[in-house]
């Protein structure tokens, strides 16, 4: 299943309380990935894909990227349908999300622990190989102005503090894009970004 919002595994039974505290670790690859792991003994697994690429580092022509991208996932990667995806994740028991704030932008995949090989495959379609095809983000701009509609608000209040207090800087950007922005950033905007992210790894300060 694809969740934007909650993160869900139905039929999964919750582990017993463990009296060993979880093992922390983080390994920082050469390539500027850094890798970081808590072992908690529990019958899920939660790997999620981060990169610093929220709304704050958008651009004045880029206006709304994070809110596409956040919307994106769950549509076609370069090698998979992403129908096959994500039912493909919802048959091993899991649930994929995508989510973004500010700071960062990412992907999530959560399955049984027996399944976390294959949710590692899932996680580098649906994060790291996304097709961009025009009709699919055509296809993401409906979704966009739903959310807009659904905004509390406590939400706009939260935006409008931001928009007040950094509207000089990036962090007065709102991680939803504004209605008359939505449709501007298309599969090539989005095809460019993925691109400079593969080349600048480092610059975007990518965590699993």
């Amino acid at each position: 299943m694809l969740s934007r919002n909650i993160v869900a595994v139905r039929g999964a039974h919750k582990a017993a309380a463990s009296s060993t505290k979880p093992v922390e670790k983080v390994t920082k690859l050469g390539n500027g990935l850094t890798v970081a792991t808590i072992e908690s003994n529990k019958p899920l697994t939660q790997l999620v894909l981060a990169f610093r690429a929220g709304s704050r580092y958008e651009k004045p022509a880029q206006i709304g990227l994070s809110h596409t991208l956040r919307n994106f996932v769950g549509r076609d990667s370069k090698d998979h349908f992403g129908s096959a995806i994500v039912w493909s994740a919802s048959n091993y028991g899991g649930v994929v999300k995508s989510f973004s704030s500010r700071d960062l932008f990412g992907v999530s995949v959560t399955v049984p622990r027996d399944s976390t090989s294959y949710a590692l495959h899932v996680l580098a379609q649906a994060a790291g190989n996304p097709g961009f095809k025009p009709w699919e983000v055509e296809d993401v701009y409906p979704t966009m102005r739903a959310d807009n509609g659904f905004r509390t608000p406590f939400d706009l209040v939260v935006d409008q503090i931001h928009k007040a207090a950094y509207r000089n800087g990036g962090l007065g950007n709102s991680v939803y894009a504004p209605c008359s922005k939505i449709g501007l950033i298309c599969h090539k905007t989005l095809t460019e970004f993925a691109v400079s992210i593969s080349k600048n790894i480092k610059n975007y300060n990518f965590v699993v």
